[in-house]
């Protein structure tokens, strides 16, 4: 909030924002937000809640954060996630767990844009961010070189648990949905280990795009 005060401009055009948010209204209402129910959940039993569609200018954003390392869009793009995010909720879980990377991704890349992403949603729910209960333990290959089956496949064994799980509602917390491979293999291991509910939120999913009415 602080940055809104010094910076009294849209994020993304320049022109004045709306007050005590990032963007003006043109901005606000151009973004490929997505309407909750079209989130349809990723199995029987994982819900599944996305703000918005993975387009433009959230897919720049999202590219130019995770290979451009431009650290500078992270907290626009967070409380951009939080305000399509929060109006969905119909319960708050006891923690949020981000999609953690393999110690040499995160050593290559520096931060993890999951876990950043998190951070706002994490505040303004008032529940803490889950990162050293689970750990990526293989090293995968990039999932956006492969297809359906082969993401499956290459995620097979690849996080492990190193602490017991203290909390029984979670929510795994990835950047982008696409088949959904990652987090339906985090949420069964978080189910097969003492998780009663999770659901599954990202900033962006592979779906079609909707409007979004900004509300206080």
């Amino acid at each position: 909030m602080l940055g809104h005060a010094l910076n009294p401009h849209c994020a993304f055009c320049h022109l004045p924002r709306i007050s005590g948010y990032p963007l003006c209204e043109h901005c606000h209402a151009d973004l490929p937000w997505l309407l909750p129910e079209q989130n349809q959940p990723l199995s029987n039993h994982v819900n599944s809640l996305s703000a918005f569609a993975y387009r433009p200018p959230i897919s720049n954003l999202l590219l130019g954060i995770k290979f451009g390392k431009n650290l500078h869009e992270l907290a626009t793009l967070g409380e951009l996630t939080s305000t399509g995010l929060l109006p969905q909720l119909e319960q708050i879980p006891e923690a949020i767990l981000p999609v953690p990377l393999h110690a040499a991704r995160l050593h290559k890349r520096g931060f993890n844009q999951a876990l950043e992403l998190a951070r706002p949603l994490a505040k303004q729910l008032g529940v803490p961010l889950l990162t050293d209960v689970i750990r990526r333990s293989k090293a995968t290959q990039p999932q956006t070189e492969l297809d359906s089956a082969q993401r499956q496949y290459n995620l097979r064994q690849a996080f492990q648990l190193d602490k017991p799980l203290r909390h029984k509602r979670l929510a795994i917390f990835d950047d982008v949905i696409t088949t959904g491979a990652t987090t339906r293999e985090l949420a069964s291991l978080l189910l097969n280990n003492g998780a009663e509910q999770v659901e599954i939120w990202s900033c962006a999913r592979a779906i079609l795009r909707q409007s979004h009415e900004l509300t206080p």
